[in-house]
């Protein structure tokens, strides 16, 4: 039978093994189960910490911050038909983020149908994190496939922003402090966000994304208004298609950036105290950032054309912008929130497992575990400090688009297939084309990028 999709459902948090990053939401309860031995985080159901504005602060910012910085170099890459796969891009995404979270009412209306006395339904219900639609769908393999690109996604990510950070301290204040290494400055951004080890659940990040909301924005409007008052001396070079498939796949990585989001939905949807606003809330939010991503792409690539650098502050034309260092400064104030707001939901999955939250001194452990995501952020920052847009390429080639397209496609098609709810003929070729083409951009933008890192090192 087919009916219209399903609404997201009101979910009630299970256990989870080691992917609980809807722990991130609520207080933890932690109890022993037998399976593997691991210990499963049961969240209170009651206390969701973020109200719909919050998680709207929390999407936006997580998506736009380094991603805008990328999108003209995006554009360089393709030509203008950057702009026409941006914007189907960003449908598309959109369209896998709400698929995605009505996953979580096709599970529940799979498992209403199910003897309830089995110890395989006991386990699967109800779901509430990413890794629970990957179980439902594919079993054990779909949530451990699940787990390995979403925490991979999100510390690569913290590993961009830790390294992006470090450079622009050396961009800021290299000139007048010699002892200001590239090193040095990824030690002190390090340093910096360090202190997100205090900010336990989404909802008190979504205070630091609202302000973070507040400078991107800024941010935007600044490096737009100074490209147009310091074009170059030489009229751009553009072009309308790019026909190598290399830059293609490295402008389809580029352009990922500015939808990166799908990893937290789960955590950002399990917080809100008002699930029903979770659709309205996503349709929303993206218009936002194609408010702000698009304009960055048209005016950087038509000012610049080829000549455009990732990051877009780094174009040699905009050195004579006296806004430099403001827009500079604006961004790395950025990434000190982002950092908090997409290594939450690995943290808290770990410290789930590892039951911190019943040891005592809770705190204290907590800190001592985000201290070592930290170290490892700033240890590989230092690795790649010299193949920076390379590294954003891989990072969302190789990570992001699974989790944008792929997975959410995949998943969603199976379980409307369980749960009664077959899709149409259209719906179907509509997955599929998501599917096929995000499979094939991903496959060009990891070659490229890592065609890059070589050529760097």
């Amino acid at each position: 039978r087919r009916s219209s999709p399903p609404r997201p459902a009101r979910i009630r948090p299970r256990p989870s093994a080691a992917e609980s990053a809807a722990g991130a939401m609520q207080p933890m309860e932690l109890e022993a189960r037998s399976a593997g031995g691991a210990a499963r985080a049961v969240a209170n159901p009651e206390h969701p910490t973020s109200s719909t504005l919050g998680a709207a602060f929390n999407v936006f910012c997580t998506v736009v911050g380094t991603g805008i910085l990328q999108q003209a170099y995006g554009a360089a890459e393709t030509g203008w038909v950057g702009v026409a796969i941006m914007l189907v891009m960003g449908a598309a995404s959109c369209y896998t983020a709400i698929i995605l979270i009505r996953c979580f009412g096709l599970i529940e209306e799979i498992l209403a149908g199910q003897d309830a006395s089995d110890p395989k339904v006991r386990a699967l219900a109800p779901a509430v994190t990413y890794g629970d639609i990957g179980e439902a769908a594919f079993g054990r393999a779909g949530q451990v496939t699940v787990q390995v690109l979403m925490h991979t996604s999100l510390v690569l990510v913290g590993v961009v922003y830790n390294l992006l950070g470090g450079l622009n301290l050396v961009n800021i204040f290299g000139s007048r402090a010699e002892w200001l290494t590239p090193e040095v400055g990824i030690a002190i951004m390090a340093g910096a966000v360090w202190f997100h080890v205090f900010l336990k659940s989404m909802g008190e990040v979504a205070a630091v994304s609202a302000i973070n909301t507040v400078v991107t924005v800024t941010l935007a409007v600044t490096i737009v208004v100074e490209s147009l008052l310091h074009p170059p001396a030489e009229p751009p070079r553009t072009t309308w298609v790019s026909l190598d498939p290399m830059k293609l796949g490295s402008g389809f990585a580029a352009f990922i950036l500015a939808f990166d989001v799908h990893a937290v939905l789960p955590t950002i949807y399990g917080a809100m105290r008002t699930k029903e606003h979770y659709e309205p809330m996503v349709r929303g939010t993206y218009v936002a950032v194609l408010a702000v991503t698009l304009p960055m792409l048209v005016v950087g690539y038509a000012v610049y054309g080829e000549a455009v650098q990732s990051p877009v502050y780094n174009t040699p034309a905009l050195a004579r912008s006296s806004l430099l260092k403001v827009m500079v400064g604006l961004i790395t104030a950025h990434l000190l929130g982002a950092y908090a707001i997409v290594l939450n939901p690995t943290e808290r999955a770990l410290e789930a497992t590892l039951g911190i939250d019943n040891l005592r001194l809770p705190l204290l452990w907590r800190m001592c575990l985000r201290t070592m995501f930290v170290l490892f952020t700033y240890g590989v920052a230092v690795v790649f400090q010299n193949s920076f847009p390379p590294l954003l390429d891989l990072v969302s080639a190789l990570t992001a688009a699974p989790t944008m397209f792929l997975c959410p496609c995949m998943f969603y098609i199976t379980l409307s297939a369980k749960a009664g709810r077959p899709l149409s003929h259209v719906q179907l070729a509509g997955n599929a084309l998501i599917m096929g083409v995000s499979l094939v951009g991903a496959v060009f933008g990891i070659v490229g990028a890592i065609q890059s890192m070589i050529a760097t090192w």
